[in-house]
């Protein structure tokens, strides 16, 4: 065997990094790692260990560099402020821990803005290749005050024009850190992988609705509440469930939202704070449908992926990722755009309309078309093929 056929067959090597150790943002970039690995690749993962711990079984084939957990809120000022510099430090060094195995580097989310664009220009003083995968293209809530956000979209762009390789989860979110952003280097499109999960398939037939996720405007939580009072009150049996935690820099939405729930606690209940992987997986298991009623929105939603994926109707808009998913296979009940209270609630009123023999085939053909559009395998396999390029 010659040398040259011997350099073809090695795996292709790359670094994972993530910093998040729970929730939605961690689970992906361990999906990712191990789809990678799964895929051939010889793959490092820089990250704390998950939340629950139980996740790390999906990365038992790639070799790990471990960071220090966060605070997520946790402790005093200092402590939280003490425990995020240790992590973000251990980040630096774990970098050139890595380069010696890899000069590829595939990293997502970001402590603050201002770390991401010294990680991003570290590693391209060690000689390293960035991938960097955008979620959403824009914020949605600024951090900063108005007099600082030049500062701060000055940054997020600089996140864009730094690494060598971007990858959107989107069209719509390749289109904007183009033409907003000035991105003039290769942008690919990868989507979102599913969350696979062993949950009880069975509806409830109580016509039972989840919102869940982030509380954020783009979401339309108070048209949500609204939709639901009007079809509940033209004769419609529906229960609405709001589960998750105000986005943290517009936490005073929450404030606005939870005024619209006066005299409808026969009908909407709600779990504010931060959700436990077992308790959504109970939320998702109980519930007939997840609504979703986004509207300024790029990126593709992981809680869409994890219904959809868990034979659930997605009752949606067509905006961002939801569309992509739509001509992919996924059949949801849409939501008219703009969202106001009428359109979700023409919506629901078709949704409780359905035989719940109807709703339970639509959710499986979903799940069905999807498998292989989301398969983790898939797409670290796209992923591998953008890691040759930097090697």
């Amino acid at each position: 065997m010659s040398e040259a056929t011997r350099v073809c067959e090695r795996p292709v090597r790359a670094s994972v990094y993530t910093s998040s150790y729970r929730g939605g943002a961690s689970w992906f970039v361990l999906e990712l790692a191990a789809g990678m690995a799964a895929a051939g690749g010889d793959v490092v993962l820089i990250a704390p260990k998950a939340d629950p711990e139980e996740r790390e079984q999906a990365v038992r084939k790639t070799r790990r560099i471990w960071l220090p957990r966060g605070s997520y809120g946790k402790g005093s000022r200092l402590v939280r402020l003490t425990r995020t510099a240790a992590r973000i430090a251990a980040s630096f060094i774990a970098f050139a821990r890595a380069r010696r195995h890899s000069r590829v580097f595939v990293i997502s989310f970001y402590d603050w803005l201002i770390v991401m664009v010294l990680q991003q220009l570290w590693i391209r003083l060690l000689g390293g290749y960035v991938i960097y995968v955008v979620h959403d293209a824009k914020p949605h809530a600024w951090s900063s005050s108005p007099i600082m956000r030049r500062l701060e979209v000055a940054l997020l762009r600089l996140t864009y024009r730094i690494p060598q390789q971007l990858v959107t989860l989107t069209q719509v979110a390749k289109h904007q850190v183009i033409s907003d952003f000035g991105r003039a280097g290769p942008v690919s499109v990868i989507p979102h992988g599913s969350y696979k999960k062993k949950l009880n398939n069975k509806l409830s037939g109580g016509r039972i609705v989840l919102a869940f996720g982030t509380l954020r405007r783009n979401k339309r939580i108070i048209e949500t509440i609204e939709g639901v009072k009007k079809a509940v009150g033209a004769g419609f049996d529906l229960k609405l469930v709001i589960a998750g935690s105000p986005h943290k820099e517009d936490e005073d939405y929450w404030n606005y939202c939870s005024k619209h729930l006066l005299g409808t606690e026969k009908f909407i209940s709600t779990e504010i704070g931060f959700v436990p992987e077992s308790r959504v997986d109970e939320l998702i298991s109980r519930c007939d449908a997840v609504i979703l009623p986004y509207e300024e929105f790029s990126s593709q939603s992981g809680v869409a992926v994890l219904a959809a994926c868990s034979e659930r109707v997605l009752i949606c808009t067509n905006s961002g990722g939801l569309s992509e998913l739509h001509a992919n296979g996924l059949e949801p009940i849409f939501i008219d755009r703009p969202v106001t209270s009428e359109s979700v609630a023409d919506a629901l009123c078709r949704f409780a309309s359905y035989h719940e023999t109807d709703l339970r085939s639509q959710a499986e053909r979903s799940r069905v078309a999807l498998e292989h559009y989301l398969s983790w395998d898939r797409i670290g396999k796209e992923y591998l093929d953008i890691c040759k390029i930097g090697q």
